[in-house]
């Protein structure tokens, strides 16, 4: 079996491709292990109170510690998650970032960001729920929303 591997800027989004003469047990255990792989990526469990639920990581705008716990927002609701920040910030897509010892966001779900006397604001797409953007991690955020708008332009 042969593995390549294709790095380059163009690239949207990951994609993985398999050659094969035929659909054999081996070609089904791949398979079988990228699904285990993208589904744990692409999903969590969030808690209110003794209820779990689902999350899809594209709903969720961003993920923000409160009294040593961390919390997933969605547009409606902050959903208790049993990881840490580093945790988070080393398992999650790249359209995630970390904007402040406090929180990571999904930059597709940003609507603006602004300076203000307090200062850098996020707002996000149909929520009311703003965070703040510390200095130290400004320059990492523009860039990476300069990026997206470029790709979207395309």
């Amino acid at each position: 079996m042969k593995i390549k591997l294709n790095i380059s800027s163009e690239y949207q989004e990951k994609e993985v491709v398999i050659n094969a003469a035929q659909k054999d047990d081996e070609v089904q255990q791949i398979l079988d292990v990228l699904k285990d792989v993208e589904e744990r990526f692409n999903h969590l469990n969030g808690y209110i109170g003794e209820t779990v639920y689902s999350l899809a990581l594209k709903d969720i705008l961003f993920f923000e510690t409160n009294d040593r716990n961390v919390y997933a927002h969605t547009t409606n609701n902050a959903f208790l998650i049993h990881y840490r920040l580093y945790e988070l910030e080393e398992n999650l897509p790249d359209n995630y970032l970390r904007v402040s010892k406090s929180s990571i966001l999904n930059i597709n779900e940003i609507l603006s960001l602004s300076r203000s006397v307090t200062g850098n604001l996020v707002q996000f797409r149909d929520s009311y729920k703003q965070i703040y953007v510390s200095r130290r991690f400004l320059k990492e955020l523009k860039e990476r929303l300069k990026q997206r708008s470029f790709k979207n332009e395309k």
